[in-house]
């Protein structure tokens, strides 16, 4: 783990050495920088790229280009959210938003030719122009006159680690209606195979070895996902958008299991054999349809509205168990459910003069999720129910959201962007626990953004979220995989964060950038696992909750580099590294600990360098996580990413302007780790520290390879 470490510090020096030799450049060395093509012109808090600024990475479509803008990354919002106010991207296509949720950014960006890109800007500060949405930058992604007649495609062929080799694959086809009118249909599938290898020990609490296991989990799944796109301009001058998208899919596993238990007289036999088999399937659909209209050069409006419904089934799946020949006993767990969204929304826009921008509007949204859970005992002969509480449930939310947005452009450097949300939901829960709960929740926030200079920008922002309720807490859970159940909760609540942040961005000439940002997070209601007392039994167990107040403080490292000024032409790096530092008071223990799931540290390193006199390219990008703990009533785990994923991979266009790949995935996969301390029930759980037995586990899934085509024509 020391090594992955250091690669990950490497990462960053190596990008501080670069930019402390840039800096130099620009103040001694002006005459001798390298000069790109169409280099970027910065105007007004932004960078313009022309389309010729990215010749040298051999972009086939708008997505590479996106993805080798400095100092950008592509965030589609966060469309897992139910409603709309949360899912706006950092994207815009001639300075809208090209998609609500329906269809995904990455998906718009494959669909546009990089021959269809007039320029890209790179928008810092929109002094109203746009709205930010919180998002420290926009790309505004600007099509030539004439763009929209194209065919984009993908094919990949992936070999597996178990030796199968599965096909996936898109195309889309965009064409115009008239003069007005642009329509886009597409087609995904993907067939995937993979397998994981398991490697298992069990301990008792002294640390004496109990088992050994050895697992095989082959996983087989295939996807289709249709997409239809419509847009068009109205005689009045608004526009007209559909997006829609579609799902159907299916997964298969079968695992097998391999216990040895340990001898009086030393080594190991056979004691057990496990097996499991389910067959999972789900179908669904979501579109949108947003109008947008100017009234006037000083008012505009946007209405959207989106559905989205999706099914699933589940099992039945049976974990059967011998011994190691004969049958013993089988658990046999299924579960079903739906899950159904509607939302409409209304905003307008208002701009009274060049200083202030006004953002005025209301959304409301009904969600509902219908989820059954069964567990059933097999002994051979007789099957028997297994009581699981708030097995059945349905959940449904109506919310209704008030939110105004203020952008105060004080003078050319400085802006200031304020906002309110005034959210009230109510929850309603329905099956083996029934009861109605109301919410209401202000959000406010304010950004100030200062640009000291073309090169140097500051960002200051303090705001409230309100995170979202996870419908599948309010029911009950089986991990039959580590002999998990957890039960559902109906008192669970939203948990609520004040953040407050600061972020310096610095760019060097029009092809490198540095950001650091610095937050804190002060966080209500913690979701977690909530430990609870059975007065009957005496015993603790834990439920989906809130376990209470707590704090994480970050450091974030954006940069990135062109490794010109250290030998290596045509060649970028960028660097993501952050820091967490994560404190909450345990609700079981009394003492302070980190919190579940969150890793202290977390890097990628993204390397590549073209040839293009040669037409090809060549690069790597590799991604690691510290090690991370999880605190349940009678459990404390400790997971482990030490080798993290490396991938590798080189590339051509020699050949009919087609994007040929040959890569690797996992390169260094020597597995994820997992420690799991499981503490004796009966002398208070993970609080009294008497630990039953211990079990380690190693997960790996072998490095996979791949051949991919793509191109537009």
């Amino acid at each position: 783990m020391t090594g992955m470490k250091v690669a990950a510090l490497a990462g960053a020096a190596t990008s501080i050495f670069a930019f402390f030799d840039l800096a130099d450049a620009q103040e001694g060395e002006a005459e001798i920088r390298r000069i790109e093509p169409d280099a970027a012109i910065v105007t007004d808090g932004r960078q313009t790229y022309p389309a010729d600024f990215f010749i040298g990475f051999s972009p086939v479509t708008a997505l590479d280009m996106i993805t080798r803008l400095p100092g950008y990354s592509l965030d589609g919002g966060d469309t897992g959210r139910r409603g709309l106010g949360d899912s706006f991207g950092n994207l815009l296509i001639n300075g809208r938003r090209p998609s609500n949720k329906s269809i995904s950014l990455d998906t718009v960006l494959q669909r546009i030719p990089a021959g269809d890109v007039e320029r890209i800007e790179l928008i810092s500060d929109s002094a109203g122009e746009f709205e930010m949405r919180g998002h420290p930058r926009l790309a505004n992604v600007i099509l030539r006159e004439g763009a929209g007649e194209s065919t984009s495609w993908d094919l990949r062929l992936r070999y597996w680690d178990a030796g199968r080799v599965t096909p996936s694959g898109s195309i889309s086809m965009s064409r115009r209606l008239g003069e007005v009118t642009e329509l886009t249909l597409g087609l995904e599938g993907s067939l995937s195979a993979r397998r994981f290898n398991r490697r298992e020990a069990l301990y008792d609490g002294a640390g004496n070895w109990l088992e050994r296991r050895s697992e095989s989990d082959q996983r087989e799944s295939w996807e289709i996902n249709p997409t239809f796109s419509l847009n068009t301009t109205l005689g009045d001058g608004s526009e007209l958008r559909f997006d829609s998208r579609g799902w159907i899919w299916e997964w298969r596993r079968q695992n097998v299991g391999f216990v040895d238990g340990t001898q009086p007289g030393g080594g190991f036999a056979p004691i057990r054999f496990e097996r499991s088999e389910t067959l999972n399937y789900g179908l669904g659909g979501r579109g949108s349809v947003t109008w947008s209209r100017d009234w006037s050069d000083t008012l505009s409006s946007t209405s959207t509205g989106f559905i989205s419904y999706e099914q699933f089934e589940d099992g039945p799946e049976p974990f059967e168990v011998y011994d190691p020949v004969a049958f013993v006993e089988a658990v046999i767990y299924e579960a079903e459910g739906n899950d159904t969204e509607l939302a409409l929304r209304q905003a307008f826009t208002w701009t009274p003069n060049e200083a202030h921008t006004i953002e005025f509007g209301a959304e409301g949204a009904f969600n509902a999720r219908d989820s059954f859970v069964a567990l059933t005992y097999d002994d051979g002969t007789t099957l028997t129910a297994i009581d699981l509480p708030v097995a059945n449930a349905r959940v449904e939310e109506r919310r209704a959201e008030l939110f105004g947005r203020h952008v105060w452009t004080l003078n050319d450097d400085v802006n200031i962007e304020s906002g309110l949300r005034l959210e009230f939901s109510e929850i309603s829960q329905t099956g083996d626990v029934e009861q109605s709960r109301t919410f209401f929740y202000p959000k406010p926030s304010v950004t100030l953004n200062w640009r000291l200079d073309d090169a140097n920008r500051l960002r200051f922002a303090v705001q409230r979220d309100v995170a979202q309720l996870e419908f599948g807490k309010f029911a009950s859970s089986v991990d039959l995989d580590n002999n998990n159940s957890t039960f559902g909760n109906p008192d669970y609540e939203p948990q609520r964060t004040w953040t407050v942040e600061a972020e310096w961005t610095r760019t060097f000439g029009d092809d490198a950038s540095v950001s650091i940002k610095v937050g804190r997070d002060f966080i209500e209601g913690l979701d977690d696992f909530e430990p609870r007392l059975n007065l009957v039994t005496g015993r603790y167990f834990d439920v989906p909750g809130n376990i209470g107040d707590g704090t994480i403080d970050r450091v974030t490292l954006n940069a990135t580099t062109p490794l010109d000024r250290i030998g290596l032409s045509n060649a970028v790096l960028t660097t993501f590294l952050e820091w967490y530092g994560t404190n909450i008071t345990d609700p079981l223990t009394g003492r302070d600990r980190v919190f579940t799931g969150i890793r202290e540290w977390e890097a990628r390193l993204d390397f590549r360098q073209t040839f293009p006199e040669q037409q090809w390219a060549w690069g790597w990008d590799y991604y690691w996580l510290s090690n991370g703990k999880v605190f349940r009533a009678n459990e404390l785990q400790q997971q482990g990413f030490s080798d993290g994923d490396f991938d590798i991979y080189i590339e051509t266009t020699r050949w009919f302007g087609v994007t040929t790949r040959l890569g690797a995935d996992y390169v260094f996969d020597n597995g994820q780790d997992l420690r799991r301390y499981i503490f004796d029930p009966d002398q208070g759980g993970r609080q009294g520290g008497v630990v039953d037995f211990i079990e380690d586990r190693n997960t790996s899934e072998g490095a996979t390879l791949y051949v991919q085509m793509r191109g537009t024509f």
